[in-house]
């Protein structure tokens, strides 16, 4: 299976050079994937955060879309 990325937030800090991307992606089960990766000059951090969409309707929330 391959996701299609949006990216939601991209920004790049001149002073410490440390690049932030986050990304979201929808499942075919209608839930998201977020991706956040912090790149810096000694390293590379990913996480991934699953958000299921509840089949309940009487939710306190609606999805951030």
């Amino acid at each position: 299976m391959e996701l299609v990325y949006d990216v939601v937030e991209d920004i790049y800090d001149d002073t410490t050079q440390i690049r932030t991307m986050t990304e979201q992606a929808r499942l075919p089960s209608g839930d998201w994937l977020l991706r956040t990766t912090m790149y810096t000059p000694h390293h590379i951090t990913m996480d991934v955060t699953h958000i299921r969409l509840k089949k309940n309707k009487k939710t306190l929330f609606k999805s951030v879309c």
